[in-house]
């Protein structure tokens, strides 16, 4: 044990030079009784990250290794190069504006999984910080039950992992299915393909912190649609991945999704956006309703076009 580094950090970064530090020092800082390195994408960045990366390699050669940055491979290109650099039996996940605040972090997670080997991953509770480092609340919702399923992160309606506290078996396809090259939630598709082998576990301890700050990705509506069916074409591919084994929780997931689509998609769209997002969402819709419902099809069609109609009428019901 103590001549192989059993545990690999997997970190990605791009222009980040306001973070970075601190997100080094707090895995430099982890306690351990295994060795463990850390290995940093840096993707090319356009301010100071670099040149911090790279005195950070030379002071802490043991402990890091900082890829090359001979081009700028984008958010998915970097992290899939970084998961492949990782050759520990572990892989834990932290973004380069993140950090942890317990030092033993990875020695929990790391015993947690050693005590449970048909466990493939695990994950603990973080907490939300502004730009002056202020806690404004918790990350996500934690799921009650300490053990969860495939099932219960495909159908949940938010993803309740954070990506900060990831730990798993380094046991992923090399190389990665091609549709993995192309989604924007690398996290989700990650663990879904880890899910596959076995159960995860959460330890409900914070260990640590997502930094929400201006820099990060942005969160326009136009923004938001296009993740969304980024998302939905990853549950596609993945359900052909698996070649249709699950189909009937991908369908049932996906059903649900369409249907957030006609309720939620068409916000701030007008004329001609409208009607596209209408066709496509109504597509999808039919394409994985599990029977016919007229009934629905008029509400989700007076929801898109009709809602001021909808609005008058429910003002006026509840004054009857």
């Amino acid at each position: 044990m103590d001549g192989e580094n059993l545990v690999s950090i997997c970190v990605i970064t791009y222009n980040q030079e306001a973070y970075i530090s601190e997100t080094l020092d707090s895995l430099l800082a982890q306690k351990t009784n295994f060795r463990f390195r850390i290995f940093i994408g840096e993707d090319k960045s356009k301010d100071n990250t670099r040149s911090i990366c790279e005195d950070y390699a030379r002071r802490y050669a043991d402990k890091i290794e900082l890829l090359p940055s001979d081009r700028n491979y984008g958010m998915m290109g970097n992290f899939i190069r970084t998961l492949e650099a990782c050759n520990g039996r572990y892989t834990a996940v932290c973004e380069g504006d993140d950090y942890w605040v317990d030092d033993y972090k990875l020695q929990k997670q790391f015993d947690l999984l050693e005590s449970n080997p048909d466990k493939v991953l695990c994950f603990t509770k973080s907490y939300l910080v502004n730009d002056k480092g202020e806690r404004t609340g918790d990350n996500v919702s934690i799921p009650i039950k300490s053990e969860f399923t495939f099932e219960d992160v495909l159908k949940t309606a938010r993803f309740f992992i954070p990506t900060a506290t990831l730990f798993f078996r380094n046991d992923l396809p090399k190389p990665f299915p091609p549709f993995f090259h192309h989604t924007v939630s690398g996290d989700i598709a990650l663990c879904l393909m880890l899910l596959q082998k076995g159960n995860g576990l959460c330890l409900y301890e914070e260990t640590a912190v997502y930094r929400h700050h201006g820099g990060g990705i942005t969160k326009t509506q136009e923004h938001i649609d296009h993740a969304f069916l980024k998302l939905f074409k990853t549950y596609e591919d993945l359900n052909e991945y698996y070649e249709y084994k699950l189909d009937h929780v991908f369908r049932r997931q996906l059903f649900e999704m369409s249907k957030t689509m006609l309720m939620y998609g068409s916000k701030g769209k007008k004329g001609v956006k409208k009607l596209k997002h209408a066709a496509k969402s109504f597509s999808l819709y039919f394409k994985y309703q599990p029977r016919l419902d007229i009934k629905e099809v008029v509400y989700y069609t007076n929801v898109l076009f009709f809602s001021g109609i909808l609005k008058v009428k429910k003002k006026f019901s509840s004054r009857l």
